[in-house]
C-alpha cells in the first residue's frame, strides 16, 4: 500500500514539476520595416530544450491567450492569430517608426494542486528609429533588455506589477544550448556575460502565496512565468 502511495505521489510530482518547466515564449525578427507585415510566433514548452508542443496539447486554456501590441505612442492594440501546428502565427503593420512591444499575460483556468499558473511572453520589434517603451500594463511579470554600453553583457531587469522584482530566478539558455539560472538583484537587474553571438532565451519565474477561487477551484498560490528573446 506505502508503495502504490509512493508512486503515486511521485507521479504527481513529476506531472507538477513538467508543467513548471514549460512556458510561453514569442519568436519574431527584431527589426521591421514601416508599411509592411511582420510575422509573428508564439510557443509553448521547453525553449532551452527545443520542445514545442501542438496548439491541441497546450495546458489547460494557455492556447486561448490574448496577444497584444502596443504601439511606440503607447496605444494598444489586439492581434488576431491563427494555429499553425506547433505554434500560433499573427502579424502586424508597423505605421510609424519606434519600438513596438507584444505582450501576452495569460492565467490558465485550471487550478492544479492550490497553484494558478500564469504565463507572461513579451517581444520587441524596432521600425526605424528605436524609442523607449514602458513595461506594458498587459502582464504581471515582465522582463526589459537593457543596452550594455560596452556591448559585453546582456542586461535584463524584470519586473512584478510594475515595480523592479527583487530576487527572482532567472534562466538564460544561450545559442548553443548552454543554460544557466541566477537571481535578479535588488534592483531587479541581472548581467550575465556574453559568450556567443546570437540568441538568448530569457525566462524569469516567481510564485507567491495568494488565496482566491478561479471558476469553482480554490487555490493557494500563484505561479508566474515570463520569457523574453534578446539577440546580441
Amino acid at each position: 500500500m506505502k508503495s502504490k502511495l509512493l508512486l503515486v505521489a511521485l507521479f504527481i510530482l513529476g506531472s507538477v514539476s513538467t508543467l513548471l518547466a514549460h512556458a510561453l515564449w514569442i519568436e519574431t525578427d527584431p527589426k521591421a520595416s514601416v508599411g509592411k507585415a511582420h510575422a509573428v510566433k508564439l510557443f509553448y514548452g521547453e525553449y532551452a530544450a527545443k520542445e514545442f508542443e501542438n496548439t491541441d496539447k497546450w495546458y489547460s486554456d494557455v492556447s486561448s491567450f490574448t496577444l497584444w501590441l502596443i504601439g511606440p505612442d503607447g496605444k494598444k492594440e489586439q492581434l488576431t492569430y491563427t494555429a499553425a501546428g506547433n505554434h500560433f502565427q499573427a502579424s502586424f503593420t508597423p505605421a510609424r517608426e519606434g519600438t513596438y512591444t507584444l505582450a501576452v499575460g495569460h492565467s490558465a483556468k485550471e487550478v492544479n494542486r492550490k497553484y494558478v499558473y500564469q504565463f507572461n511572453a513579451s517581444a520587441l520589434v524596432q521600425a526605424g528609429k528605436s524609442e523607449v517603451v514602458p513595461a506594458p500594463a498587459t502582464s504581471e511579470l515582465y522582463l526589459q533588455p537593457v543596452k550594455d554600453a560596452k556591448g559585453k553583457s546582456g542586461i535584463v531587469k524584470a519586473f512584478y506589477k510594475g515595480q523592479p522584482a527583487a530576487e527572482i530566478e532567472i534562466t538564460v539558455s544561450g545559442p548553443t544550448g548552454w543554460s544557466k539560472t541566477f537571481k535578479t538583484d535588488k534592483n531587479g537587474m541581472l548581467q550575465f556575460e556574453l559568450l556567443w553571438k546570437g540568441v538568448y532565451g530569457i525566462e524569469g519565474f516567481y510564485t507567491t502565496d495568494e488565496t482566491g477561487t478561479q471558476g469553482e477551484a480554490a487555490y493557494e498560490h500563484i505561479w508566474r512565468s515570463a520569457t523574453l528573446l534578446v539577440s546580441y
